[in-house]
């Protein structure tokens, strides 16, 4: 099965989280990132060494870009539970794409994704 890894677990392995890059390397599964997660990868470097140390990690990922479906998914789920559960808006479409492309999730947030009954979320153990 396929996942789809939220920046969260990414951010783990860019900062030397052995185990969070093992988890990566993982050969069982495929690993993808939403073209959202690559946005926030490069917001959050510190500098341009970052940037290119970061684009060159991105590269070797499959990026999944947010199509209709997805944008008018993410949009769904931001009326569901944005007020209800302070949802975040660049949450919605890494969720979204999980969603409209049978993926399953994989995020140390919790409780970012834990209520949308819909999406297969993976909290991994590291």
């Amino acid at each position: 099965m396929a996942h789809l890894i939220d920046s969260d677990v990414m951010v783990d392995s860019t900062r030397g989280n052995a185990k969070a890059a093992d988890y990566l390397d993982s050969p069982n599964d495929d690993c993808l990132l939403s073209a959202i997660t690559a946005l926030e990868l490069i917001a959050g470097a510190r500098n341009q060494r970052e940037v290119t140390d970061l684009d060159v990690l991105i590269s070797a990922y499959e990026q999944m870009p947010p199509t209709g479906g997805i944008v008018r998914r993410a949009y769904a789920l931001m009326m569901a539970f944005a007020r209800s559960h302070g949802f975040d808006a660049l949450d919605a479409p890494i969720a979204a794409t999980a969603i409209e492309n049978s993926l399953t999730l994989v995020s140390k947030n919790r409780t970012h994704f834990q209520m949308i009954g819909e999406l297969n979320l993976e909290v991994p153990g590291y």
